[in-house]
């Protein structure tokens, strides 16, 4: 094994570079879910806010409904958001949060969907 050319002090360190791979993971992780999804699914997704986190609980699903009607689209698209994360994981979670001021986060194992 060869010796770094740096100091010690110039190395990056171990979490900058486990964070920053961490974040390059979700991101691919979100690439590989969002092309896993059919067109429409794809277009409900654009419309709302969301991303994949990969935390030490797994990954997670994260949509962010900006108002009630894609709240509704976003809820009934449950089992195909399900069947698109099962690419990545079989433990993924589905959160959901409702538009500010109508309600609190839900919550969804994948396995725990039906298709």
């Amino acid at each position: 094994m060869t010796r770094p050319c740096l100091p010690p002090d110039d190395l990056p360190s171990f979490e900058a570079s486990y964070r920053e791979l961490s974040w390059e993971l979700e991101e691919v992780a979100g690439e590989i879910f969002y092309n896993n999804c059919d067109p429409m699914t794809q277009d409900l997704l654009r419309q709302c806010g969301w991303d994949v986190t990969i935390r030490s609980k797994g990954l997670t699903l994260v949509v962010i409904c900006p108002n009630n009607r894609l709240n509704w689209y976003v809820l009934q698209s449950i089992p195909l958001f399900a069947e698109s994360l099962q690419t990545l994981s079989n433990t993924a979670k589905i959160r959901i949060y409702p538009p500010p001021g109508t309600g609190t986060p839900m919550e969804v194992m994948v396995e725990d969907s039906f298709f």
